[in-house]
């Protein structure tokens, strides 16, 4: 016997699909997810400070670190004591992350700090080593790229923006369905 869903009832299965299918799309633009790693306590290669980009008007600069790693697959260090920005001198607080995935090869510009006064030493520990940047290291020049910011709301916001395209889509079907236009 095959089942058969009232029209009514197969409309909102399909918008219920499209909802979710719109969620799953935007989940996986915005989350950066692969292959679990493995999780490392020392980094096989060494961290390195690219460049800076520096504001003369006012005096601050944003240290842009990149590493190189040796290892043969991709690995992780957790933010934490193994894996922290220092900062010696003038400003001690940034909205830097720090890079916590690891993956072979080289990798300029992994992250970026934000706005720290002319007088602050830099430095990224990670992995039981370290490099330091400071307003006297070269400025960036056009062959780096920035790491894009982010402030970890994308999935939020995708999922609020699929609640209501649905909300949208269910508040017409009842108007339809009610012989309002």
């Amino acid at each position: 016997m095959r089942l058969v869903l009232p029209a009514r009832r197969r409309r909102t299965v399909v918008a219920a699909g499209a909802v979710a299918l719109v969620a799953a799309i935007t989940t996986a633009l915005f989350l950066k997810t692969g292959p679990s790693a493995a999780t490392w306590q020392t980094l096989s290669g060494s961290p390195t400070c690219d460049c800076i980009v520096k504001d003369s008007s006012t005096g601050r600069y944003r240290a842009v670190f990149g590493y190189v790693s040796d290892a043969s697959g991709p690995g992780t260090i957790a933010a934490g004591a193994n894996n922290r920005l220092v900062f010696s001198g003038g400003t001690t607080s940034t909205d830097a992350t720090v890079a916590a995935r690891f993956s072979p090869g080289t990798h300029r510009a992994a992250f970026a700090t934000g706005w720290v006064s002319r007088d602050t030493r830099v430095t990224w520990q990670v992995g039981g080593k370290s490099v330091a940047a400071y307003w006297n290291r070269p400025a960036c020049g056009d062959d780096v790229s920035l790491p894009t910011g982010g402030n970890g709301f994308g999935p939020i916001l995708g999922f609020l923006a699929a609640g209501v395209i649905a909300a949208v889509v269910a508040g017409r079907r009842r108007r339809r369905a009610a012989g309002t236009p």
